[in-house]
Order: C-alpha cells, then sequence, then structure tokens
C-alpha cells in the first residue's frame, strides 16, 4: 500500500509515450502545459481500466495520514485535488468494470464512500481509531483535519451512483450487488486483491455501517432517517463538537438523499454509467414504483422515492418544530434546513410515469414543454402522497417557518436569504401540485389553494407594510432594502401566478381571501411601477444603470400575466359562470383593473425619460436585432396589460384620454413649428415619444392581432358597450372610443398635412407616422362594417352599430387612403411607413366586397390608381417631360406634377406592393367603376413591358442597355404584385391575364441570363403563380405555363448551375446572409414542386380535339431536368441552411418515391450526389428532412429490387449499397436520433437487406466486430437472425397484399429490434 501516492503521482506527471504506427495519428501533443498533462494522463488512467486500483489505494493512502516521503511536499490544495480526482477516477472504473468486480467489494467501497462522505471518518480519528500504523500511518505523519466539502460531496456521489448501478438486477447479467445469493456474473468476477482492500477499508474506518441483504435499500433510508433525526434532538447535547457532529452528518445525509434522487430522476442523462437507456428508464421505473416497477404495482410496496418522500417530509416537519420553537433560526440550523428543503423540491419535481414511455415520446413531450411554458410546469404526484400533501397543519407550518427564517435575526443576511429562498421554490412546488390523484373535488383543491394564498399575501402584505415605514427613511435605507427583497417578490407573486394557472378563476373566486388577493396583487403592481418611475428619474433616464430594473421588471411582467390568465378564463369569458362570473367580472373590474391606468401613466413617463436621455447625450440606436428583442417584448408586455385594461373599459379609456388630452396640444404645435428650421431637441423627442407610447396602448387596448385570421373586435370590448350592460355606461364607453379615435384622426391628418408641405422636417416623425398606420390596419378593418354574426351578441348594438353604416364608414376610408397617399408621394423613401401603407390598404381591401366599393370611390383612392396608371411603369431616371407625356392618359384624376414626381420615386418593390393593393380592392365585377380601374392599372403594366419585348425583339434595344435592364427588373417586380392580388374577388381573372405574358416574361432569360437579380425575380415570379392559381388554371393555362417554365429552367440552368462553385461560410452572424445568395436556386426548387403536383399534371394530360395536351412523362422530364442541375450544387454546405434543406428534400423524396426508375437513370455522377445527399439527410435532425431522405433511399433499393435499374452504377461503384446499408446502421438505426425516424428506417432498411443478403450479413459481422465485447457481438447476431427471416426477404418488392404484408411484419419486428439493440449498444 505504501507509495500509492508517490506512484500515482508520478505517472500525472509522466510525459505521455511516444506512439508508434497508425496510434500516432491519435497520439497527444507532447507540449502539453502541466494542467493539460495531468488531465491527459488522469483520462488515460481511468480508461485503462486501473487494473492496479492505484486510485483507491492512493485515496485510502490520502485518508489514512500516510505516505512516502516524497509525499510530504504536497500542499494542502494540491492534496484536496488529488483527493477529488482519484474518487473520480474510482467511480469511472468501478462503473466501467462492474462485471469483474467482487460483490461485497462493491458493496464495502459503497459502504465506505458514503460513510467518508457523511464525515464518520473524521469521528474515528478523534476517537484513535486508526488501528496502528496502517499505510505508515501515525508514523509521524501530519496530522489532517476534516474532509475539503468538495472531497466529501464527491464521496457522496460516487456512492449515490453505485446505489443506482446496483439498485436492481443488471441488465446484461443479472448482477445484483444487494444480494447475497449467486449471479450469473460469478464467473467474471476475479478477486486481484479487492479482498484486501476491503479489509484495508474496514481496517480504516471499522465503525462504518454495511447495508446487505435483500432489505439493504430500506436500512439505507432508515439509517438516513435516524442520521437526519439525530440533529434535531442535538440540543439535548452538551457537548458542542458532538452536537456539530451530528448536525454536520444530518447536513450530509441529506444531501445524499438529494443526489440518489437526482440520480435516479437522470431519465435522458446516463452520467457515465456505460449503460443502456433502458437501464436508466429501468431505474427511474422501480425507484419510482418498487421492485414491481410500474407493470404490477402492489399496494403498500416498498419504493425508493416513496422512501425519499418520507425522509423529506419528517425531516421538514422536525425542522418546522425546532424553528418555529426556537424563534428563528442559526447558521447550522440554515445550512441542514437548506438541505433539507433541497431535498423535498426535488422529490417534488420527479417526472412521474416518464419511465414507462416510448423514447420518441419522451423527446416530444420534453420539446413541447420547453416551447410551451406553462404546460410543463405543473406536478402530478400519486394518490399515496394526498395525506401528506394536502395536510393544512403542513401548509400552515411552512409559511410560518417562512416568515420565522426571513425575520430570524440569529444569522447572516446570505444564509438566511438562501434558505428562504429554498423555501420559497418548495411553495412554488406546492402551488403546482394539480390532478385527480390528489384533489377529489372543487372543495379540496379551494382549501388546499386557500392555504397557500393567505400565506403568500400574508408576507406580501408584510412587504409592503415595511416599506411603507421605509419611505420615511433615508432613501439609502429604502434602496438597500428593495435589493434584498427583489428575489422575494418575484417568487411570491410567480407562486400567485402560479395558483392562478393551476385552480383558475372558478376555484379561486370561492376563496375568501379572493378579494384580498387581487387588492394585494393591485398594490404590489402600483408600488413596483411607482418604485420603478422613482429609480428611473433618479439617473435621469438612463435606464441602463436604473438599479433593480430586472427584478421589478420580472415582478410587474408576472403581475400582468397573473391579470392575462384572469381576464382571459374561459369561465368568465363564456356563459358558463352565469350571475357567479359577473360578479367576479365587477370584482376584478373595481379592485384590480386601476392597476391599468397607473401602468400607463408609469410606463409612458419612462419612456419619455429614456428618450429624453437618449436625446440629450445623442445616444446611438440599438442595433437591429436588440430594436427586435425590444419591441417584442414591449409588444408582449403591452398585450398582456391590455387584458388588464379591458376588465374596465370605460375607465381604461377615460385614462387613455386624459393622457392623450395633456399630450395632444403639445403634439399639434409641435407640428405647427414644421417649417420653422432648426433641429431636434430633447423635448421635443419627448413629446412624439409620449405620443407614439399613447397610440401603443390604444392600440393594444382597442385591437388584437389578427393575422391570418378575419380581423374583429375584441370580445371584451363588444360586450363593455353591449347595451345589455346599462345604456349610459354602454354609451360612454361607445363615446369615449369614437371620441378617441377621432382624436388620433385629427393628429394623423395634423402630420401628414405637415409633411406634404415640409417632408423633412425633423418635427414630422416617420416612427410616429408608421404607429399611427400601424394602429389604423389593426383598427379599421375590424371595426368597420362589422359582420354582427361573428360575435356573441347577435343584437348588433354598442360599438357594433357605431360603424356599422356605409355613409360613416366612408369618411373613414377615404381618410386612411389620403393618409396613405400622403406617404407614398412625400416620403416614399420610408420603407417602413411605406410598408404599414399598403398592409393597411390591403387588409381594407380584403375586408370585403362592401369596403372595396368604399375604397374605389374614395377620391384619393381613385388618386392613387391614377398616379399607378401614370407612373407605375416608368423607371426612375424618366425626365420630367415623360412624366407630364404619361400624365396625359390619366383617368380622370387631378394629378399634380410634384405628386406625381413624388409617386415615381417610390421604390419599385413599393409599387409592386401598392399594385397588389389596386387589384385587391378593385376586383368587384358589379362595379363599373372598379372594372375601369382595374383594367387602367393592368394596362400601365402590360403595354409598356409588350412595348419593350418588341424592342429586345427587334433589337431596336440593347440587351445591356442600363435602362433595358433596369425596365426588366421593374416589370418582373410589378407582375409579381399582380400574381400575389390572389385574394381578390375572381382570382380566375389573374391567370387568363398572365397567360400571355408568360412566354415573354419567360423569354427575358434569354437576354438577362448573365444577370442573377433578373434569373431569381424571374423564379420568384414563376413560383408563386404556380403556387397561386395551379388549382384554378384551364388546361390550356397549364400547359402555357409549363412551356414556359420549361425555357425558364433551361436558360437558368445554363448560366447558373453548370459551373457554379457554393461557397459556405462558417460564422453564425453571416449565414442568414449566406442563405439568401441562394433564394434563386431555393425558387427553382420551390418551382419545381409545384409543377410536380398531381392537380398540374392530371390539368396539362387532357386533351382535346383542338388542342392537345402535355403528356406526364414531359412533366417529369422537365422536373427531372431541373433536379439534374440543381443536383451538383446541393453540396452538404449549402445544404446546412434550413430552409433549402428541407425544400430540397422535400422535393427529392417526392420524385424518388414517385418516379425511381428515372433517378435510376440518371448519370452516374449526378446519381452519386443524389445518393449522397440521401444519406446526409437520413441522419438531419429535422425529423422531417429525415423522412423524406430514408423514403427516397428505400425507393431506390425497391427499384433495385424490381428491375435490376441500378446494375450499370454498380459496375462503376459496386459497393453502392454496402454503403448505405452500413451507413444506415452506423449513423441512424443504433443512434438515438432512430425514435423520430423509426418507420422510414425500417422501410429502408428492409430493401437494402434483401438486394444481397450474404453481403448484408457479411457487414452485420463487422459492425459487430466494432462492439469487442463478445456477449454484445452475440446478441446483436441474435438480433439480427429474429429481425430478417430469408423468406421475408423474396418477397420485399412483391405488389399487392402480400407485399404489404411483408412489409408490416417487419414494420413490427423492426421496433423490436431496435428497442433490443439500443438496450445494449446505446450507453450512457
Amino acid at each position: 500500500m505504501e507509495g500509492a501516492t508517490q506512484e500515482l503521482l508520478q505517472i500525472l506527471s509522466s510525459a505521455p509515450p511516444t506512439p508508434t504506427g497508425t496510434a500516432a495519428q491519435s497520439s497527444p501533443p507532447h507540449n502539453l502545459n502541466p494542467i493539460a498533462l495531468l488531465h491527459y494522463n488522469l483520462e488515460r488512467l481511468r480508461e485503462s481500466g486501473d487494473e492496479r486500483y492505484l486510485f483507491l489505494r492512493c485515496l485510502l493512502e490520502l485518508l489514512s495520514g500516510g505516505g512516502s516521503s516524497g509525499t510530504s511536499n504536497i500542499s494542502v490544495d494540491e492534496e484536496e485535488r488529488l483527493l477529488y480526482h482519484c474518487i473520480a477516477g474510482i467511480r469511472h472504473t468501478t462503473l466501467h468494470q462492474w462485471d469483474y468486480r467482487t460483490q461485497s467489494y462493491k458493496c464495502c467501497l459503497r459502504d465506505f464512500l458514503f460513510a467518508v462522505g457523511l464525515g464518520m471518518l473524521d469521528n474515528d480519528y478523534h476517537r484513535g481509531n486508526t488501528n496502528g500504523n496502517f499505510g505508515g500511518a501515525g508514523n509521524g505523519n501530519r496530522s489532517r483535519g476534516p474532509l475539503p466539502k468538495s472531497v466529501t460531496m464527491a464521496c457522496l456521489s460516487c456512492a449515490a451512483s453505485m446505489w443506482k448501478r446496483g439498485w436492481t438486477t443488471d441488465h446484461n447479467n443479472n448482477d445484483s450487488i444487494n444480494g447475497d445469493g449467486p449471479h450469473q456474473s460469478s464467473l467474471l468476477e476475479k478477486d486481484d486483491g479487492q479482498s484486501y482492500l476491503e479489509s484495508i477499508m474496514t481496517s480504516l474506518l471499522p465503525s462504518m455501517i454495511q447495508f446487505k441483504g435483500d432489505r439493504s435499500m430500506e436500512l439505507l433510508f432508515e439509517y438516513l432517517d435516524r442520521r437526519i433525526s439525530d440533529a434535531f434532538h442535538a440540543s439535548a447535547v452538551v457537548d458542542m463538537p458532538q452536537r456539530y457532529k451530528l448536525q454536520h452528518e444530518a447536513t450530509m445525509s441529506a444531501t445524499f438523499v438529494k443526489l440518489l434522487v437526482g440520480e435516479f430522476a437522470a431519465l435522458g442523462v446516463g452520467g457515465g454509467y456505460e449503460q443502456s437507456p433502458e437501464f436508466h428508464r429501468l431505474c427511474h421505473r422501480i425507484f419510482e414504483f418498487g421492485s414491481g416497477g410500474g407493470d404490477d404495482v402492489v399496494e403498500g410496496q416498498w419504493c425508493g422515492l416513496d422512501a425519499a418522500m418520507r425522509t423529506s417530509m419528517t425531516a421538514l416537519a422536525s425542522l418546522a418544530k425546532q424553528i418555529l420553537d426556537n424563534g428563528g433560526t442559526s447558521p447550522k440550523d440554515e445550512e441542514l434546513g437548506s438541505c433539507i428543503i433541497d431535498v423535498a423540491t426535488d422529490v417534488l419535481s420527479w417526472e412521474f410515469g416518464a419511465s414507462g414511455r416510448d423514447p420518441s415520446a419522451v423527446s416530444r413531450r420534453n420539446h413541447q414543454n420547453d416551447a410551451g411554458g406553462g404546460a410543463g410546469l405543473l406536478l402530478r404526484p400519486p394518490r399515496k402522497w394526498r395525506d401528506v400533501l394536502i395536510n393544512p397543519e403542513f401548509m400552515g407550518a411552512m409559511f410560518r417557518v417562512y416568515m420565522a427564517v426571513r425575520t430570524s435575526p440569529s444569522s447572516s443576511s446570505n444564509e438566511r436569504g438562501r434558505m428562504a429562498h429554498r423555501l420559497r421554490q418548495l411553495l412554488l412546488q406546492l402551488s403546482s401540485v394539480t390532478g385527480n390523484a390528489i384533489f377529489d373535488d372543487e372543495r379540496e383543491q379551494g382549501a388546499y389553494a386557500s392555504f397557500l394564498m393567505e400565506g403568500c399575501l400574508n408576507v406580501l402584505e408584510s412587504i409592503l407594510e415595511d416599506q411603507r415605514l421605509l419611505q420615511q427613511q433615508q432613501q439609502g435605507e429604502l434602496s438597500m432594502y428593495l435589493e434584498q427583497l427583489g428575489d422575494e417578490i418575484v417568487d411570491l407573486v410567480a407562486m400567485l401566478s402560479r395558483l392562478t394557472a393551476n385552480f383558475k378563476v372558478h376555484i379561486l373566486s370561492q376563496l375568501s381571501s379572493f378579494h384580498r388577493y387581487l387588492s394585494a396583487l393591485r398594490a404590489v403592481g402600483e408600488w413596483l411601477l411607482d418604485s420603478s418611475l422613482v429609480e428611473c428619474q433618479r439617473v435621469e433616464g438612463d435606464v441602463e444603470s436604473m438599479e433593480g430594473a430586472d427584478w421589478r421588471n420580472d415582478a410587474i411582467a408576472q403581475i400582468l400575466h397573473c391579470s392575462d390568465a384572469m381576464a382571459g378564463d374561459y369561465w368568465l369569458a363564456s356563459d358558463a359562470g352565469g350571475q357567479e362570473a359577473m360578479d367576479v367580472l365587477r370584482a376584478l373590474s373595481s379592485i384590480l383593473a386601476p392597476l391599468y391606468g397607473r401602468y400607463c401613466r408609469v410606463r409612458s413617463r419612462i419612456s419619455c425619460l429614456e428618450e429624453h436621455y437618449l436625446a440629450r447625450e445623442g445616444g446611438t440606436d440599438l442595433d437591429e436585432i436588440r430594436e427586435e428583442i425590444s419591441a417584442s417584448g414591449l409588444n408582449e408586455e403591452m398585450s398582456s396589460a391590455a387584458s388588464l385594461g379591458r376588465l374596465n373599459v370605460l375607465a381604461s379609456m377615460s385614462t387613455l384620454s386624459e393622457m392623450f388630452q395633456q399630450c395632444m396640444p403639445r403634439l399639434l404645435s409641435l407640428f405647427e413649428g414644421a417649417g420653422m428650421g432648426g433641429d431636434m431637441t430633447p423635448d421635443m423627442a419627448v413629446i412624439l415619444e409620449e405620443a407614439r407610447i399613447l397610440l401603443l396602448f390604444v392600440g393594444h387596448l382597442l385591437t388584437d392581432d389578427c393575422v391570418g385570421e378575419t380581423p374583429s373586435i375584441p370580445e371584451s370590448i363588444v360586450n363593455a358597450c353591449r347595451p345589455s350592460r346599462g345604456v349610459e355606461t354602454s354609451e360612454s364607453c361607445a363615446s369615449s372610443i369614437v371620441t378617441l379615435i377621432g382624436a388620433l384622426q385629427s393628429v394623423a391628418e395634423a402630420q401628414a398635412t405637415k409633411v406634404a408641405a415640409y417632408p423633412a422636417d425633423p418635427r414630422l416623425s416617420p416612427l410616429l407616422a408608421k404607429t399611427l398606420l400601424w394602429f389604423f390596419c389593426r383598427w379599421a378593418p375590424a371595426y368597420i362594417l362589422p359582420t354582427s354574426d361573428e360575435y356573441s351578441d347577435t343584437t348588433g348594438g354598442g360599438i357594433l352599430s357605431t360603424y356599422s353604416k356605409p355613409e360613416i364608414a366612408q369618411p373613414v376610408i377615404s381618410f386612411c387612403s389620403t393618409l396613405c397617399l400622403v406617404y407614398f408621394c412625400h416620403w416614399p423613401q420610408e420603407k417602413e411607413v411605406q410598408d404599414e401603407c399598403t398592409s393597411l390598404l390591403l387588409a381594407l381591401a380584403k375586408k370585403g366586397a362592401f369596403v372595396r366599393g368604399l375604397m374605389v370611390n374614395s377620391p384619393s383612392f381613385e388618386k392613387i390608381a391614377a398616379l399607378h396608371s401614370v407612373c407605375g411603369s416608368l423607371r426612375h431616371n424618366a425626365s420630367q417631360q415623360e412624366l407630364s407625356s404619361a400624365m396625359t392618359t390619366a383617368m380622370g384624376a387631378d394629378l399634380s406634377i410634384d405628386v406625381v414626381m413624388g409617386y415615381h420615386r417610390l421604390p419599385y418593390a413599393e409599387r409592386a406592393r401598392v399594385l397588389t393593393c389596386l387589384v385587391v380592392a378593385c376586383s368587384e365585377m358589379h362595379c363599373e367603376k372598379s372594372i375601369v380601374m382595374l383594367n387602367s392599372c393592368l394596362r400601365a403594366v402590360e403595354a409598356p413591358f409588350s412595348t419593350l419585348v418588341q424592342a429586345l425583339l427587334n433589337k431596336q434595344v440593347r440587351s445591356d442597355d442600363a435602362n433595358a435592364q433596369e425596365s426588366a427588373c421593374l416589370f418582373i417586380l410589378l407582375y409579381g404584385g399582380i400574381v400575389l392580388a390572389s385574394e381578390m374577388s375572381e382570382p380566375e381573372r389573374i391567370p387568363h391575364f398572365i397567360t400571355p405574358s408568360l412566354p415573354h416574361l419567360s423569354g427575358l432569360m434569354t437576354y438577362y441570363a448573365e444577370d442573377l437579380t433578373i434569373c431569381e425575380g424571374l423564379l420568384r415570379l414563376f413560383r408563386d403563380y404556380a403556387e397561386q392559381y395551379i388549382a384554378m388554371m384551364t388546361r390550356e393555362q397549364s400547359i402555357e405555363l409549363f412551356t414556359a417554365s420549361a425555357t425558364l429552367l433551361r436558360h437558368y440552368s445554363e448560366r447558373h448551375c453548370k459551373n457554379r462553385v457554393i461557397h459556405k461560410r462558417s460564422e453564425v452572424e453571416e449565414e442568414f446572409d449566406e442563405e439568401q445568395k441562394y433564394n434563386d436556386v431555393l425558387c427553382a426548387i420551390q418551382l419545381l414542386i409545384h409543377l410536380g403536383t398531381k392537380d398540374f399534371t392530371v390539368v396539362c394530360n387532357m386533351s382535346t380535339s383542338s388542342f392537345n395536351g402535355v403528356e406526364t412523362g414531359q412533366i417529369t422530364d422537365v422536373i427531372f431536368f431541373g433536379l439534374q442541375q440543381v443536383l451538383p450544387l446541393m453540396t452538404q454546405g449549402l445544404l446546412q441552411f434550413p430552409t433549402l434543406c428541407q425544400y430540397y428534400f422535400s422535393l427529392v423524396g417526392f420524385m424518388v418515391e414517385t418516379y425511381p426508375e428515372k433517378l435510376c437513370g440518371l448519370p452516374f455522377d449526378l446519381f452519386n450526389s443524389l445518393l449522397e445527399s440521401l444519406l446526409f439527410g437520413m441522419s438531419h435532425s429535422d425529423a422531417l428532412v429525415a423522412k423524406s431522405s430514408l423514403q427516397g433511399l428505400a425507393s431506390l433499393a425497391r427499384e433495385h429490387l424490381r428491375s435490376q435499374a441500378l446494375l450499370p452504377h454498380l459496375s462503376t461503384k459496386a459497393d453502392i449499397f454496402d454503403n448505405c446499408s452500413y451507413r444506415l446502421m452506423k449513423e441512424v438505426v443504433f443512434q438515438p436520433i432512430i425514435w423520430d425516424r423509426l418507420e422510414p428506417a425500417g422501410m429502408a432498411f428492409l430493401p437494402l437487406a434483401a438486394i444481397d443478403f450474404q453481403k448484408f450479413i457479411g457487414l452485420v459481422n463487422v459492425v459487430s466486430q466494432q462492439l469487442g465485447c463478445g456477449e454484445k457481438q452475440r446478441r446483436l447476431h441474435t438480433a439480427f437472425e429474429e429481425l430478417i427471416k430469408p423468406d421475408m426477404l423474396s418477397k420485399v418488392a412483391a405488389e399487392g397484399r402480400e407485399g404489404r404484408f411483408v412489409r408490416l411484419q417487419f414494420k413490427n419486428a423492426f421496433n423490436v429490434f431496435v428497442r433490443d439493440v439500443h438496450s445494449f449498444l446505446v450507453m450512457r
């Protein structure tokens, strides 16, 4: 034994040996620094298995205080690190060599480490139990004090891992370290000095408790219970060292329970056990249910989780009694208490039933919980825990303990704060308990929620009272107080939010403390808002310097989410609650809703202070990503706040109206100063920012985000204005909305008027204009001419009737059109403003026929149409004379040259979007004026485009002329704008208009094939046209599209596919920009997908007496031609881009599955590229990509089985299928990713095995030899023999019922095969 430490140190400090042969390729560099060399040698020794037990011998030598003279120079820190690495090495080697260790050795080592971790070694040393001079101990070596915590924790962690490894019968060899009977691994075990090491461990620690026999696990928890309970009787012990010893052992015992629960809870992470996922699921299941493993649960059966639950709850009860009896805590109590609370929290957090789920279902569930948030927060413990969890005495005691801990004067604030935080986390877990297994009825749910809510409210009210008293003190004392309370307030508010989400308003409203709860939410919210404003004023708007801003914002967000959950509760929103729900709504309206007014005022004021600071300091704007994140967070916060405001719409509208009345005079005065010169001042910026924030408040309160849905008035707004609520109230509410909308129109008009006169004046804000347009884009489509049958209020009164008449709606429509017209003509380069303008017009046009009729009758909208007719197709460099000449063709509108020149400056893309709006709005067939306007807009595109085409054909214009190229780009965009108008009335007219121009559009590729911008524009145009209208095209239109697309793709491929080089940058921040460079490839792939749809193929294939159809083969030829051109581009670098990858594999998977014979006939180089991409895709992280790839691979294999189509390629490369089979096994089947692609992998596996069964057997042998372990090789061969039967392979390519039966049979067998193989191949 003596000299083990010196030997280990010598090994760790030695340079690695110089490798020879193939091993030199993986050898480490010889210039490693000392730390890197140490870790390399440690890893090498661990991986070697430590056959001489050097780690354990060194540990025993150091613990005994012995060692040779060579170790006397080791410092205390070095000794600590060496001890830690020895324990880590023992864990690694023992778990990896488990089957080769004797039972008694494993038991002894496990219990020895457990005892050392508890601190029993120190006790034996104090008693003098060193048993002579073991290993040189007692011969004058330096004395050793208590072990460092890092070492004791490592010992306990290692012991916990060994308990898990031997908790149940080993999956491979049925070896259990807890039994004394015979076992299958006895032949593998060998003593090789293990009994000697056992004797040394026993000699070093004679007081060590050894847990043996069938009840070893029960004995372990009984021992832990005693150790923890002894600490709570330590007050009777007079000897202070003995008292501290008991408390320390109890703390470490609780820590061990926590570690043990954590080991068994680790379902998805192995932790270096080198065991299969089945082993971890089995351990999880047996720890939760007992030896029955959940399949046959016996009432009263012992299981580890229940034991941990009893241990934690018994310890919690003792802790609560001690703290309440003593009126506070000591530092030792807090350390022990924190560990006990951690155990209870971890036990409650257990994922019940997870071990019985399918692995793929577990991964999907985890992904949904991560994405969905709240659904994964609720806890559903078993029925047998009911008596403990819903015990009123227990709940009350926890809050009394919490109050005692947070006010305890006998310990440091840090220790007190940590224990209080752990108590809050436990209470938060208790707030999440739900399920029929725990609660029998709503009465029990209400009683349980009542205890938690009242306890939480007591603490919050205490905090509020303390801060009121401290407000009279110095500001510094108040700031320090608030800083200490930050985490506590966030946790308490989160607890109330969790209770609201868990028990719903219906149950909470029946509690006696419900009104108190609402009052507390409001009081805490107002206090947090006011304190935030005070802090912002202190730093003069520098929000980055605000103290406590993060926790205040988090707490306010929790309060808003809580109010949002109550306001949106189905029981309140529906009629199910009756009068009871109405009473709750009144309580929410009178108690909680006033918080909305305070929120609006404070939030507005803080934004103004921040804007003043930025304008004064000349601060730079945030970068684009941070601005987007900030705007997203603000929108989310205001949406939650809007739910709060809708609890009392009238009061909320009064607040916003009052704030707007205060802001509006200053804002209008600012606009009046436009044209007087000068720069933007901080005061001006504050006025504009205040107006913008108020607009956001109004927009979120009165409207919802209806992207992808029919715009509608929020139900709460409709209900607030419903006449049945009272004539006076409903009229006041509707009147306040109308008044505020009128004020907003006045502001928008005032700024637009000044923009028309002084567009460059700094007093005029594009951001304010964008916000105004954003508001009208959300408000106008919902409120103008609403359909009463879309609402529960069928009477049609209130706000539904306010804008329901055409004579009232017409001025609003005209106002919106005028606003857009001004910005089109005078701010044409403000992209965000233009985007909102076109969004507003398009939203109105989609509203329906009545609104479209009102738009056409608007003079401003008519002027927009006239402007498009005049200069929509004119280049930006067109002269004023060309503009004046075009004005003579204007359709009856009074246009000035200034207006025309302004509209002419619109970017081409914005002109295209305006054209989309015009086509949709002018699409009513029964309106003569609409038809005239539509035809005029379309002719403004068609006629000049025909002129350009003729000029190019007749060579009157050179194709490389800059003006011609610019015109081509413009017309492509304009035709794209027309194509996107598919939501117009009777959209079949678009294909009728587009079809004659398709040959000319595709013909542009003849002239501009070198210009990638024009190529991409044409591909996008054809893609959008096929996507939008392929279902409504006639046969002739479909054939024309097919012909034009074929020409387009041929010219595109000749210039941009054959010799193009793909570059893939590695920088993450450049990936998006890099992907944009290949949008043309993406558009080409999408176009090919649309051309391959069934509807298009069927329609094209029809023939008539006067018109021949297009054969399906011709269409597939074009698609495969396009695919051949794209294949060389789709390198693995380009396939890293998600969107390109998804569409590419969607196309390839469909075509390979539908027309495998054509792909088998591709030239070898192209076929090899296709096959490599399929092999790349089958292990892709995207399950859809993998499914498409595997289906394609299966189709190729089945086609070869059927027709031997790949024989020519096999003559070039004979191992095509061998490579596919090998990679399928290694990269998919034997990997954890298999679960979300199990079925397609099996359907690819079967035909690949059937192609050449003897070669496949050879591949299986190659794979099995790589496993090393003979037992694993045997099990793998057995699994393959059970999976693949020779008679099954002969029927793989069969059609009809027989083939389907074989595939179904193999599908079930493959599922069993994968589970079996993963049980011993996939190690964690």
